[in-house]
């Protein structure tokens, strides 16, 4: 079983590096990737013996950048880059966790000041260190009955992913907020990826907006992606098949995961996701087994 879609402290998971490669030790995982938004400092962790002895599986250095397509905020995952290399290109083209988030809580409080939401900017409490403000925004809203009929969805007062997906990032919505200047462009991300020696996956298609999926194949035309996330924690096995067969006929590379954050997302457990997503390892061999060998960065961590 592997799952090459995980988070750490170093990003918005709530569990170390330590306590991640304990418990995939514990799943008995056969290989493994820690993909922080926007960031590498797990993998330079990795480099220490006595952490990296907690996992006796193989690890792919692994990224999840941010970027937007349309308007839209997607995501990008990287994996067998060589981290000296990305960390430079990280250096020069994005913000710091911190630095995004401070950014994007003044894109969306003035957007919503804007467009008459009401909130009390007081009771919008979270640290930018470790958090994002969209679920403090999506709590102290959804307080005031009169701000419902901005929601395009009302699945989307119930969660705070919802609130995230189908309304700050979703341009259909009169609650999306434009936070494109926080991000690379898609060509960008995918360059870094590149350059750095590593693969370039589109992340979770059909947990954006419709509009991604609806996309998929112009993205594909127009962009140099090397594979997609073909499983997922929240998808059906119908979503699943058919990126199946969107990578088979355009000779795409596969890859899956469980987006774990530890408790910052529930139903998202590392390996299993929300208890049936046990991913084989046949699903990425055809790429990870030839392909990461090349890479003195990923050697140096195993």
């Amino acid at each position: 079983m592997v799952d090459i879609h995980s988070h750490t402290t170093y990003s918005d998971g709530s569990s170390s590096v330590d306590e991640l490669l304990s418990e995939a030790q514990k799943l008995n995982l056969s290989l493994l990737s820690i993909t922080d938004h926007n960031t590498i400092q797990a993998h330079f962790e990795l480099q220490n013996s006595n952490i990296r002895d907690r996992f006796k599986g193989e690890i792919i250095s692994g990224i999840e950048i941010t970027t937007t397509y349309k308007g839209e905020t997607i995501e990008v995952l990287g994996y067998g880059f060589d981290l000296e290399t990305m960390q430079k290109f990280l250096d020069a083209n994005v913000l710091s966790f911190e630095q995004k988030q401070i950014k994007e809580y003044d894109l969306i409080k003035n957007r919503y000041n804007a467009i008459g939401v009401i909130f009390d900017e007081n009771n919008i409490k979270f640290d930018p260190k470790v958090e994002s403000c969209r679920p403090a925004f999506a709590i102290e809203i959804k307080k005031h009955p009169e701000n419902y009929k901005f929601f395009l969805n009302q699945e989307s007062i119930n969660t705070a992913s919802g609130f995230t997906r189908n309304e700050v990032y979703n341009p259909k919505s009169p609650l999306y907020v434009d936070e494109s200047s926080l991000f690379p462009s898609l060509e960008t991300a995918i360059q870094m990826i590149h350059n750095s020696g590593g693969l370039a996956f589109l992340a979770h298609t059909f947990a954006y907006s419709p509009n991604i999926a609806n996309e998929l194949l112009n993205i594909i035309n127009n962009y140099e992606l090397d594979g997609l996330e073909c499983f997922y924690t929240t998808f059906t096995k119908e979503q699943s098949d058919y990126l199946v067969s969107v990578c088979n006929d355009r000779k795409l590379y596969m890859s899956g995961g469980s987006d774990f954050h530890g408790t910052r997302k529930i139903n998202h457990d590392l390996g299993t996701g929300q208890g049936n997503l046990h991913i084989d390892e046949s699903v990425v061999d055809n790429w990870v087994s030839d392909y990461i060998s090349s890479f003195d960065s990923v050697k140096n961590i195993k």
